[in-house]
């Protein structure tokens, strides 16, 4: 930047002031301005010569400050003390949290060292916001009725896909929702908990002290639940727990790391449980992502790159009748005005529960396109037709192979 921010220009007239005075009121700028643009992560980067702090708003990372580079370190130990880490240890990794405030602000610390100094990366949770319902995620008249059976089943596994930041959890939370208000024993197991809500059983893992998942999820099957949710699905341990408890009257809701919905089903395979265990008990996959929309105001035509029309089979289309937006006083210079969630759903029913346990990834996908379910790739291609997102959002965010 060829003029340092008005932040930077206070925190240099102070430099005669007690140490603790600016990096106090930086962090607090910092925390303040992050709760300001709805940000769900900070980052605070040292290079050679400064430390960038950028903020991550509708999944893109915008930089925003630039802070000195000798109040670096300050900064950093300023952030361990609030989240009650060794402000001594510099050479490993280290993670903390600082409680929620008046506001219901909640934050995750995590800290690395790095070439230039040690890299904090701080994930901003709200309390106290309000659940979504399926009808507010956006996800279809279609796939939403289909939830909502799902979710009312008495039994079996439906589990949520997609790379972080893509709301998994939220969707959870939704389904959740859903239900809450019925006669049943609702139970989550998370790390950490993200919402507050009442008429369910919240548990908070702790892996240092070796309350894991699968303990956890040992310990809720003995509170006689109706619906389980487990944050996540991280070991084999966990995963068995999770399926058997699935095939024993109790309804599981959870999620794994997969790219889409198919994949997903192969990953669970790949955990090493029984294949007609898995394909009995999993009722569902809900594979999602979050897109960036373009902002109307200053949408123009767009000529990506041959590679990405190719891949999302829109070689043979003008590239003229495509648009995206370099950004303008509306959108922030953002380019983009919110984003919209894209969601396929997978049903174990019929040909897809039978092909479960020895069909390739290829045979699954032709066998889950002939039943009609709609892939995430192709609901992005009709938002790109549609004007409402790039063709490059659309490949960076959506296009995985296989579709």
């Amino acid at each position: 930047m060829s003029q340092l921010p008005v932040l930077v220009r206070r925190v240099q007239q102070t430099q005669t002031e007690p140490e603790c005075a600016p990096v106090v009121r930086i962090q607090k700028m910092i925390f303040e301005e992050a709760a300001a643009l709805d940000a769900s992560d900070i980052h605070i980067e040292a290079a050679e010569r400064l430390t960038r702090v950028r903020y991550r708003v509708n999944g893109a990372l915008k930089e925003t400050r630039e802070v000195p580079r000798w109040m670096h370190d300050s900064l950093i130990s300023r952030i361990k003390v609030l989240a009650k880490l060794d402000i001594s240890e510099r050479r490993l990794p280290q993670d903390g949290h600082i409680q929620a405030d008046e506001s219901g602000l909640d934050v995750r610390v995590s800290i690395l060292p790095s070439r230039w100094g040690e890299k904090a990366v701080i994930r901003m949770l709200r309390r106290g916001r309000s659940l979504l319902t399926l009808t507010q995620l956006g996800c279809g008249v279609d796939t939403e009725q289909r939830l909502h059976a799902l979710v009312r089943r008495p039994q079996g596994m439906l589990l949520v896909v997609g790379p972080t930041g893509s709301g998994k959890t939220t969707t959870l939370y939704a389904l959740i929702n859903e239900i809450r208000q019925e006669p049943i024993n609702v139970v989550t197991i998370e790390d950490p908990v993200e919402y507050e809500v009442d008429r369910i059983t919240q548990v908070q893992v702790h892996e240092k002290a070796g309350f894991t998942f699968a303990k956890a999820l040992r310990s809720i099957l003995r509170q006689d639940p109706d619906v389980i949710l487990v944050g996540e699905i991280r070991d084999a341990e966990t995963a068995a727990t999770a399926f058997h408890a699935a095939m024993t009257g109790h309804l599981v809701l959870s999620t794994v790391h997969a790219t889409d919905a198919i994949s997903a089903l192969l990953r669970v395979r790949e955990l090493g449980l029984d294949r007609s265990l898995v394909a009995t008990a999993l009722i569902g996959i809900v594979g999602q992502r979050l897109v960036r929309l373009n902002c109307p105001a200053c949408a123009e035509p767009e000529y990506p790159r041959p590679i990405y029309l190719e891949r999302l089979g829109l070689s043979a289309l003008n590239p003229s009748q495509l648009k995206r937006s370099p950004g303008c006083t509306h959108c922030g210079h953002s380019g983009t005005s919110g984003r919209a969630g894209l969601y396929e759903l997978l049903e174990m029913r019929g040909e897809i529960r039978s092909s479960a346990e020895r069909a390739s990834e290829s045979e699954l996908r032709n066998v889950a396109l002939g039943t009609g379910m709609a892939t995430i790739t192709q609901q992005a291609v009709q938002l790109v037709l549609a004007g409402r997102m790039s063709a490059e959002e659309a490949y960076r965010t959506c296009y995985f192979g296989g579709d």
